[in-house]
């Protein structure tokens, strides 16, 4: 009649629209993870495999809901397009699931090709009727249902299915048998969701269903879709890597990185994405030497080699490797890679070496040059009791004064070594003064040129300019050394006398740091390298300390130190790498040395 609606209520449309809602939204909830980070390889299988469930039982919803002919036809055909493909996505994804995801790519291309054949049928089969050799509707219940006869190529297509689908069956029974904890309940989901709808389609193909033409393999997944969503919410069906990956993995510090037993990434935590060559999401199912730095690898082939040192960023870094095989069948192996900066802890290990040796630098000296000037001063005292000379006890306190200078030197490195205690904005000349008021520099004079502020220990830097003064006079200047208060400061630069033998030292500012410079005799380019050695002095009364410890000053601020030759033809060392202070900082440290 015109007019009359084409709709129709059915016991079994809510069922099946539920079903099949569900099953979309379980499908684009893994697709969105796909974009995200925790995503291993299947989940892109798992939903494909939801998609095409969901669109063969929206199709049969649809088709229940119509009265029309021509329509029940049409989507009845368009829900091939989900069938077809079902038995195949099905079988691949258990496959993944179970570790044997290596069929050849030519025998998933066979198989494909059968699916596509089966879908294209059914679409065209108004024209060779293959599939339905005859379509007729049927009053059941007080609802009409389209009842299909099915033609050879249905049962071709059928046959290829139940191979498929059981071959899966009987891989995930062995993957059940073998498998525990949250892999068991992963496999025993699949398990249920694959093998209801599977009875159902034998009872519907043997035409032994309670109600003609109902589509009972549809009907059972719309069963089943709650379980297969409670599994994946709560077990991570669809995805390899367990639930308790998250809380026991993803807050490690370490880098922790999973590997199938064909070395290919699956998973890694926040810390493991550091470590990766590239984003995780491009890294899943690559080889993991195209993701890992060479080094990193060179630890993995070889467990020996658990110390690495990788360059990120333009820094040298070191971690800690260790490896750990997972599982010991094909369902369940991998390797878990942990991967732990220690760069902290190498250079604390370095500080401890570096302290270690001035220790032994230390004893070195206290059994060897000391032994020296306590010798002489033994000898010197033998001989003024012999004589009564009072010249022998002068050679005595020489002597003593010699063993307190080595002493006061080695307490120096041994005690501070590296360490800093309060750094703060200072000013070099200040500095400078007080560390030249504290030397005895006989008539040697000082030239400022700066009115540099640095951040710096005051008086790790005012020992640096004593033993630069003290290694100047020493070696630069060829008068008597006098005590401190017959130092000679100038603030500008003075005229010096060319007749004159007085030594001038200067503190000047280059770049991005400071100079330190005389106009003595100089250091040989061979002797340069060699001037920052502990031990090493040209000078008969020198320890040998003095150089070495502006190295170590120099190097605790970390700054960069290096000798040349001055324009007057003496020594000439160079400090770089220097932090200046903030303007207000600069005006409270003006202020202070205008006090001074």
């Amino acid at each position: 009649m015109h007019g009359a609606s084409h709709w129709q209520a059915t016991p079994y449309t809510i069922p099946l629209g539920v079903g099949a809602g569900l099953f979309v939204i379980l499908g684009v909830y893994l697709l969105q993870r796909r974009t995200a980070r925790r995503l291993v390889p299947g989940a892109t299988l798992g939903a494909l495999l939801l998609f095409a469930s969901g669109l063969w039982m929206g199709m049969y919803a649809l088709e229940l809901s119509r009265t029309d002919f021509a329509t029940k036809v049409l989507l009845n055909q368009l829900g091939y397009l989900g069938i077809a493909p079902l038995p195949l996505l099905w079988l691949a994804y258990v496959l993944r699931h179970a570790g044997f995801d290596d069929l050849p790519r030519t025998a998933w291309v066979g198989l494909g090709s059968i699916s596509a054949l089966a879908a294209g049928l059914a679409l065209t089969n108004q024209w060779h009727g293959l599939i339905w050799d005859g379509l007729w509707l049927s009053q059941q219940s007080g609802y009409v249902v389209l009842v299909n006869d099915h033609n050879i190529a249905f049962t071709g297509f059928i046959v290829y299915a139940y191979i498929l689908i059981f071959v899966g069956v009987g891989v995930l029974l062995r993957t059940l048998l073998r498998a525990d904890g949250i892999y068991r309940k992963q496999t025993f989901g699949l398990l249920v969701g694959g093998l209801v709808p599977a009875i159902g389609g034998v009872v519907y193909v043997a035409d032994a269903s309670p109600v003609p033409g109902l589509n009972l393999p549809a009907l059972a997944f719309s069963l089943t879709s709650t379980a297969v969503a409670w599994s994946v919410f709560r077990h991570r069906l669809f995805t390899v890597v367990p639930i308790a990956w998250e809380s026991a993995v993803e807050s490690m510090d370490w880098a922790a990185i999973v590997l199938d037993s064909d070395d290919r990434i699956l998973d890694a935590n926040p810390s493991g994405e550091q470590v990766l060559a590239r984003p995780l999401v491009d890294s899943y199912g690559l080889p993991v030497e195209q993701t890992l730095p060479s080094a990193v690898m060179a630890a993995v082939d070889d467990p020996s080699r658990s110390e690495v040192t990788v360059t990120t960023d333009g820094e040298e870094r070191d971690f800690l490797v260790n490896t750990t095989q997972l599982g010991d069948d094909a369902a369940t192996s991998g390797t878990l890679i942990l991967v732990r900066d220690i760069t902290a802890r190498k250079e604390r290990e370095r500080r401890l070496k570096r302290q270690n040796d001035r220790l032994e630098e230390f004893a070195s000296v206290v059994s060897h040059d000391l032994r020296n000037p306590l010798t002489v001063a033994r000898g010197y005292l033998e001989l003024a009791h012999e004589t009564g000379d009072d010249e022998y006890f002068e050679r005595v306190e020489d002597a003593h004064d010699r063993m307190e200078t080595i002493i006061e030197d080695l307490l120096t490195l041994a005690r501070q070594g590296e360490t800093l205690t309060v750094v703060s904005p200072v000013a070099l000349r200040t500095v400078a003064h007080e560390a030249w008021d504290s030397v005895a520099v006989g008539d040697a004079t000082l030239d400022v040129r700066t009115e540099t502020t640095v951040v710096a220990d005051r008086g790790r830097l005012r020992q640096l300019f004593e033993n630069l003064f003290r290694n100047a006079v020493e070696h630069g200047s060829t008068s008597d050394q006098t005590s401190s208060g017959g130092a000679v400061e100038h603030e500008t630069t003075p005229e010096r006398d060319a007749d004159s033998d007085s030594l001038t030292v200067t503190v000047g500012q280059r770049g991005d740091g400071f100079y330190v410079e005389d106009d003595g005799p100089g250091i040989p380019e061979s002797e340069r390298e060699d001037v920052f050695e502990r031990g090493y002095t040209t000078h008969e009364d020198g320890t040998g300390f003095g150089l070495p410890i502006v190295k170590s000053v120099a190097e605790a601020h970390g700054w960069s130190v290096s000798l040349t030759s001055s324009s007057a033809g003496g020594a000439r060392f160079e400090f770089s790498g220097i932090e200046t202070p903030t303007k207000s900082d600069d005006e409270t440290v003006a202020a202070e040395s205008t006090d001074d």
